[in-house]
């Protein structure tokens, strides 16, 4: 039936005077950590994201969205930066990637290697 984690706070507002302290938080991370995963403990997206980095031999950080302080204004930041609402949130450099899909695609289309070049 696929993964559920997109109804997740799905009722919060993007007000962005109440986002934007939590999106330069977001910023900040991403810039800190070449690459980076913003994700759901139990989301079957999220785990197979990082499955599938660590198979790939990528070094990355993750944060565990469930987990947080501040979970929801996190999450409504990532979702106002992104333009999505579902996790995993990959992050590669500083700049947004995408999530799931986008890493299989790149995984795929055997350009794994040149995702870990790029975060550096």
């Amino acid at each position: 039936m696929g993964c559920q984690c997109s109804t997740y706070d799905k009722h919060i507002e993007a007000r962005t005077d109440f986002i934007e302290p939590f999106a330069e938080v977001v910023k900040n991370q991403a810039k800190e950590y070449p690459i980076l995963v913003y994700s759901r403990s139990l989301c079957e997206h999220s785990m197979l994201t990082k499955y599938l980095l660590r198979k790939n031999s990528v070094d990355f950080e993750y944060f565990e969205l469930d987990h947080m302080n501040d979970n929801s204004q996190i999450y409504g930041a990532l979702q106002n930066l992104t333009s999505r609402q579902s996790t995993p949130y990959i992050f590669v450099g500083g700049t947004y990637f995408g999530g799931l899909r986008e890493l299989q695609e790149t995984i795929d289309n055997g350009q794994i290697k040149d995702l870990y070049r790029c975060a550096y």
